[in-house]
C-alpha cells in the first residue's frame, strides 16, 4: 500500500525504497479505535499535483461481525471474490452464472431430445428437465418456495428471446 520495493538484501532501505503515504491518522470507527494509511487523490485538501509518486490502488476492507464464525464466512466469501477476479485476469472466459447456463443447456438439450426417437427420447428430455434444478433451487431458496416456479416461468420466457441466453435468477428482485 505505501509503494514499498521488496528487498532482497540486508540493511537499512533507501528512501525510495521505504515507499511513502500521504495521510496517517487515528479515526474511530465502531467504537474501536484504528490506524488509516491513505494516499490523498486529485481534488482532496493536501493534494500535491506536482507530486510524481505513483500512486497504490490498494483498499482496506474491515470486516465487523457478531461471532468469529460469521467473520470467518465473511473472509472466505471476500476471499472466493478476490480468487474470481485473479483468474478472470488470467483466462477472460466466462459463463453466465445464477443458473443462466444450465437453463440454457436445459433448453438446447430438449430441443435435441425432441429429435429422437423412443427410449432416447425420453432419457434425453429428463436429463434436459433435472438441469432445470439449478435455476429453480436459486429461486426458492432466495424468493421462497411458491415463487420458484413464477421465476423459473419467467427465465424460461427471457431465454426463448433473442440474446436472453445469459438471463439467471435474480436474487435482489
Amino acid at each position: 500500500m505505501v509503494n514499498a520495493t521488496p528487498l532482497a538484501r540486508m540493511g537499512a532501505p533507501t528512501p525510495d525504497e521505504a515507499g511513502f503515504i500521504d495521510v496517517f491518522e487515528t479515526i474511530e470507527i465502531g467504537g474501536d479505535r484504528v490506524t488509516v494509511l491513505r494516499q490523498l487523490v486529485d481534488g482532496e485538501e493536501g493534494f500535491d499535483p506536482q507530486s510524481q509518486r505513483e500512486k497504490t490502488r490498494t483498499a482496506t476492507i474491515v470486516l465487523r461481525g457478531a461471532t468469529s464464525n460469521h467473520l470467518d464466512d465473511l473472509e472466505r466469501a471476500i476471499d472466493d471474490g478476490v480468487n474470481v477476479i485473479k483468474s478472470l485476469l488470467k483466462d477472460a472466459r466466462l459463463v453466465p452464472g445464477a443458473g443462466a447456463a444450465e437453463l440454457e443447456l436445459a433448453k438446447r438439450v430438449e430441443v435435441y431430445g425432441s429429435g429422437l426417437k423412443g427410449l432416447a427420447q425420453h432419457a434425453v428430455k429428463r436429463y434436459s428437465a433435472a438441469l432445470e434444478v439449478v435455476p429453480r433451487t436459486l429461486a426458492e431458496n432466495a424468493l421462497g418456495g411458491a415463487e420458484g416456479n413464477e421465476v423459473l416461468s419467467r427465465l424460461w420466457a427471457k431465454h426463448e428471446e433473442k440474446g436472453g441466453e445469459a438471463w439467471g435468477v435474480d436474487i435482489e428482485v
